[in-house]
This record gives C-alpha cells, structure tokens and sequence, in this order.
C-alpha cells in the first residue's frame, strides 16, 4: 500500500480518485490547489503526488517548482492541456509522468504502480551506493589514522624502553619519526575540515603569498618522505614572484600537489616545480614528475571526492581520495583552476592557473 496525494481543484475528480485508488489498497489524501499540496507534501511525505496543472491560488507548475525544492516524490501530472510545449515545460519543472484528461482509472492506476516501483528502486540503488562510499571511506579512514598511530606509538615504546642509553642522536631520531607521523595525522584532520568547508563554500581571505618560499618551506616538511625515495625537488619558481590569495588554503593546495608528485614518482627520479605566464597572460605553477603517469581516460575523474588510482583492496598509494578534490576546490575559490597532462609511464603535469589578478612578480 502507497501514501498518495491527490491535489485536483475539482472535487468531483479528487473524489473520483480518492475512490478508485483506495480500491486499489493505496492510503489516499487530497489538497485543493497548488498552495495546500506543497503543504501536505511536507506533512504527510507521500509515496507519490497526482497533481492538476490548472488551479486557482497556485498552479500545478509553481507547486511542482516548491515541492521539488525539498523532495523527489515521483509527480504525475493531469491536464486538458496536451500540447508539446506544456509538456515539455511540466517535464523541465520536475514532472515525472503526464496524463492528459480524460483519462483511464485503470491507466492511471498503472503508472502509479510503475512510478512508485521506479522511485522506490532507484532509491533502494542511492542507497546502497551511499552505503559502500561510507564502509570504503571508513576502511580508508582507517587504515590512514592507524598507520601513524601505530608508528607513533611503537616509537614511544622503544624511546621509554632505552631511556636509560645515554644515547642523544638516537633518540632524536625516534623523536623525529614521531613528530612526522603527528604532522600526518595533524594534516589528515585538516583535510577532512576543509573538506565541510568546501561543501559550505569557502572564505578566502587573501594576503601577499610568496610562492618559492613557500614552496621551499613545503619541500622542507616534506624531506622524510624525499629521503626514502631517494627523490629530488627542483623549485624554479622566481623569488619575485607572489600570489594574491589564502595562505592557509594555498598550502594545502599546494602540498597536495607535491604530495601527489611524490606518491607516485619512482625512485631516483626528479620533481620540478615552475611558473609560466599563458597567451591570456594568467600565471601558470607547474608541478610535474617522472612517475607512473595517469591515463587519459581516468584525468577526469581523478579530481572527484575519494576517487584513488588503484582502488579496493590493491591499494598500493595510500591517502583518503581527497587531496586533488581539495585541491581543485581551492583553484576554483582563487579564480582558478587546475588541469592536467600525462599519460602512462610518462610522467604528470598538473598546472594550477590564476588569473593575472591574482599574481604578480615584485620589482
């Protein structure tokens, strides 16, 4: 049995149908113009409105417009008017079906069914798609906080256990792999903050940034991960040259560019990080490695929220799927965007662009 809502300002048709589909076993409930079917909606979620086009007060359109601002019931719509720019113009409003009058009970019966078999399955579908992005996320999320927890703590353990070695230098080596792995969680939980933010929009407050400074001061953090590798990072990026934008933000863009640079360089291999100026004359921060490379197929998707290469249980690259999502959210809050060049085993070139307003070299 379905909750339905009839809303028909002739009460003959409403009765009709309050009739009829009630000896169809559905619960059927009636409004009388367009302003008081946007208000049932609200009060009595129905499984499925059957809604007039022509009404006093509030017609069938207007209502539709209001109803879809909240909900995605299925809305079948009855009219006398049967040309195509009524219809394609209730269908552009969020109709999902469109009944001409007169019509068969028997007919309207049967979309209702269908309608309601439709809706309910794909939203069976969202539902269970919602679902397997929040148990990948939490696997995710899991793994990424475990990870530096663990080193964290296993590193206490032996600084506690050789505290009485008079040994400094050793100690200050351990105290710097816990000081590492801090910083990751730090910037894992500041990820995920920045992320809400982006869903609500985000504030920039801009000041002068000094890119190669800036991005000195990132390779610097970044040395322990560049050790390991045996990776290099070549910054030629000017001195003189300064962006107009959110310090706090840009940081994080930037880090996770060179993050993504070094996650999927090979050993031995060099990074190179520079700014150009393009035909429009809007300032281009090149970062580009020698690594794996990313198919062209996959160079849209890489930006989407959570989207890593190497998904499921052969994740060879670690992160949570979100550092290029962010990224390109904080390009966009500048004026800007990001893009991307390469291809298999050739190496990537992701280009953030910012209009000239944003950027300037001091003299």
């Amino acid at each position: 049995m379905a909750k339905l809502l009839i809303v028909d300002d002739d009460p003959f048709i409403t009765e009709s149908l309050k009739i009829g589909l009630s000896d169809k076993g559905h619960e059927v409930f009636a409004g009388h113009n367009g302003h008081e079917g946007v208000q049932l909606v609200d009060q009595l979620t129905p499984d499925l409105v059957i809604i007039d086009m022509t009404m006093p007060v509030m017609d069938g359109l207007e209502a539709t417009q209001q109803i879809r601002q909240s909900s995605d019931v299925p809305i079948i719509m009855l009219t006398a008017e049967t040309d195509e720019e009524d219809v394609v113009q209730a269908l552009e409003t969020g109709v999902d079906e469109y009944l001409g009058k007169p019509f068969r009970l028997n007919e309207l019966a049967a979309r209702v069914q269908a309608l309601i078999r439709r809706h309910s399955w794909s939203k069976s579908k969202t539902e269970s798609e919602v679902a397997q992005i929040k148990q990948n996320l939490m696997a995710t999320m899991t793994h990424e906080l475990r990870t530096p927890i663990t080193t964290i703590l296993n590193t206490l353990e032996i600084i506690f256990a050789s505290a009485d070695v008079d040994d400094f230098q050793s100690q200050l080596c351990f105290l710097e792999k816990v000081q590492h792995n801090t910083h990751v969680l730090n910037r894992l939980v500041e990820d995920l903050l920045l992320l809400g933010q982006i869903d609500e929009g985000l504030d920039i407050l801009r000041r002068p940034f000094p890119l190669h400074t800036e991005i000195e001061r990132l390779i610097e953090k970044k040395q322990i991960e560049l050790l390991t590798q045996d990776l290099a990072v070549q910054n030629d990026i000017a001195y003189d040259l300064q962006i107009n934008g959110d310090t706090h933000k840009l940081r994080h863009l930037l880090y996770h560019l060179l993050d993504n640079a070094i996650k999927f360089s090979r050993t031995n291999q060099i990074i190179r990080i520079w700014a150009k100026t393009n035909l429009a004359g809007d300032v281009q921060i090149v970062v580009a490695d020698q690594g794996i490379g990313i198919h062209p197929r996959e160079h849209g998707r890489i930006f989407d929220r959570f989207f890593q290469i190497g998904q499921g249980d052969n994740r060879h690259y670690g992160g949570l799927g979100i550092g290029l999502t962010i990224a390109k959210a904080v390009a966009e809050a500048h004026n800007g965007h990001i893009s991307i060049s390469s291809e298999p085993n050739a190496g990537s070139q992701f280009i953030l662009t910012l209009p000239a307003a944003e950027a300037e070299w001091q003299v």
